[in-house]
């Protein structure tokens, strides 16, 4: 049975990693550079959480 933090962890990590490939798609469809810069500090936040949570649970 999983606890309530473990399923909060899977949550948060989820969210993660969804954002992370989301803001990669709108990233490679972007054409203005500042806006690409942007997204990518971004995606690279929300895909070291997502690594950072993976590894814990």
């Amino acid at each position: 049975m999983l606890s309530l933090k473990s399923i909060l962890l899977r949550g948060k990590y989820y969210y993660h990693l969804f954002q992370y490939r989301h803001i990669e798609m709108m990233q490679y469809d972007c054409l203005c550079d500042e806006l690409k810069y942007e997204l990518k500090v971004k995606s690279l936040y929300h895909n070291s959480k997502a690594i950072e949570l993976g590894a814990r649970i």
